[in-house]
């Protein structure tokens, strides 16, 4: 598909730090970082108003979309995907879906200041981690895996995970014990990143040429979603 000129829109609501980012032709022009306070379906459509009447932009003006696919909590995602979908296909543009470890690779690496192996991590509580590793690219190409993303225990993240990496994203304290257990020796974790994720978003759809059927995009499960139970009658 050919790359879309013009302004595009990235929403990200992975986690209950939600992120909206605008650009155009590949220049930021706008982002919007929030807490959700109740719930992201109620919240998301009057923060994607606000972020383009901040850039003097029409809603029907944008050229595609680009949504967070995960991981990341269930409703949340599911109302980021539903939200751009409905949004591109009303618009009759493209709409890329993007690996949120990926975006946060791609922040890490950007502020790298020599090439080493990153390290993505989401904490899924229980389960243990959601991760990927990533390469340095080339210059202007998207992360190159290393590891495929795969939810774990930590032990094994730490088992697995390239030596002497940079870790990103949500590192929760049993992770740092089980790498300070392991000996690893030359790791280190990145400082916040400076944008937010759905300007990584951006970054990746671009660098990836991810714009395709807005109808065609889901959410990344790496273990299965939660059943809701029937309600007793």
């Amino acid at each position: 598909m050919i790359a879309p000129h013009g302004p595009i829109l990235a929403i990200d609501t992975a986690a209950s730090d939600a992120s909206l980012a605008l650009e155009v032709d590949g220049r930021l022009i706008a982002e919007h970082r929030w807490h959700v306070e109740s719930t992201v379906s109620r919240e998301l459509l009057a923060a994607v108003d606000r972020v383009l009447a901040e850039a003097g932009v029409e809603r029907s003006g944008l050229a595609a979309l680009a949504v967070c696919a995960g991981p990341g909590g269930y409703n949340g995602l599911r109302a980021g995907i539903a939200t751009a979908q409905g949004i591109a296909l009303a618009l009759d543009v493209p709409l890329a879906a993007v690996s949120r470890l990926e975006a946060e690779a791609a922040s890490a690496l950007a502020a790298c200041e020599v090439a080493r192996p990153i390290v993505a991590v989401h904490d899924t509580g229980r389960a243990g981690v959601a991760w990927a590793a990533y390469a340095c690219p080339a210059l202007g190409a998207p992360p190159e895996q290393l590891v495929a993303p795969a939810v774990t225990s930590v032990e094994e993240c730490v088992a697995r995970a390239p030596a002497g990496a940079v870790w990103c994203g949500e590192l929760p304290p049993a992770l740092a014990e089980a790498r300070i257990a392991a000996g690893r020796r030359g790791d280190e974790d990145a400082p916040p990143p400076d944008r937010s994720r759905a300007a990584a978003l951006l970054e990746v759809a671009r660098k990836r040429d991810a714009y395709d059927d807005p109808a065609a995009a889901d959410a990344i499960y790496l273990r299965p979603p939660p059943i809701t139970k029937p309600t007793p009658r």
